[in-house]
């Protein structure tokens, strides 16, 4: 800890590394909540519900349902779509192309950032270190020459301490960003793979409703013919 210390007071590269640390641990556990807690749906279970009831032709408690779950790029999607299923095709496509771009920005929007921080902090480290080497070489020039070893040690030792620092924080960064971005891709293909399956719902409905309007008016004819017959 004495030696870390030391290394602070010696390299002024280690505090913009320390702070790009912080500011990478902030993005990950935020955005890791928004996806663990909010951004997550049981996309099965959801489905089945939502399915059910269209297919009721229940599109009020279909679109509360997707109220439950205001945060969720799944249910916006959805939603997006029942508050249109009235409109023609190409408007309810629309409106859920729409809805899933909306959604890209709050699954990937800051994960970006995680891998430049990381790019970032190792160049810091890298650039401390040779700024450390540099001045410890400087000083070890003037010295006397029984203490030229010991000081080129410690310059060496408190030069590496950045490039050790720049690369502890650059590695868990980039996993963080790794991993972030396979949960927001698997969140994003869900609602691709959903969104087509409500478009089909919403399909199937359109003409189930056309069926029964086509067959209303030939019940009603039965009527009058059957009435003339008895006449």
């Amino acid at each position: 800890m004495e030696t870390l210390l030391n290394a602070f007071s010696h390299s002024i590269f280690l505090y913009p590394v320390s702070l790009c640390g912080l500011l990478a641990f902030g993005i990950t556990v935020e955005h890791l909540v928004y996806l663990v807690f909010f951004a997550r749906l049981n996309t099965t279970s959801f489905m089945q519900s939502i399915q059910r009831l269209v297919l009721a032709d229940e599109l009020d408690r279909a679109i509360h349902t997707c109220l439950s779950a205001p945060r969720a790029p799944l249910a916006n999607v959805v939603k997006a779509a029942l508050q249109n299923a009235d409109a023609e095709p190409r408007t309810i496509e629309l409106a859920v192309e729409q809805a899933t771009l909306d959604a890209v920005p709050a699954l990937q929007g800051r994960i970006g950032y995680l891998a430049t921080i990381a790019n970032v902090v190792t160049m810091f480290g890298l650039l401390g270190t040779i700024v450390g080497l540099i001045q410890s070489f400087d000083a070890v020039a003037q010295a006397n020459p029984e203490d030229k070893q010991t000081m080129l040690a410690a310059g060496i030792a408190i030069a590496m301490y950045t490039t050790a620092g720049g690369i502890a924080v650059a590695i868990p960064t980039l996993a963080a960003h790794a991993f972030l971005v396979h949960r927001g891709n698997r969140i994003l293909d869900d609602v691709d793979r959903s969104a087509l399956k409500v478009l089909l719902m919403l399909e199937a409905r359109r003409k189930g409703r056309a069926g029964l309007v086509a067959e209303q008016p030939a019940v009603e004819m039965i009527e009058p013919v059957q009435m003339a017959e008895q006449g």
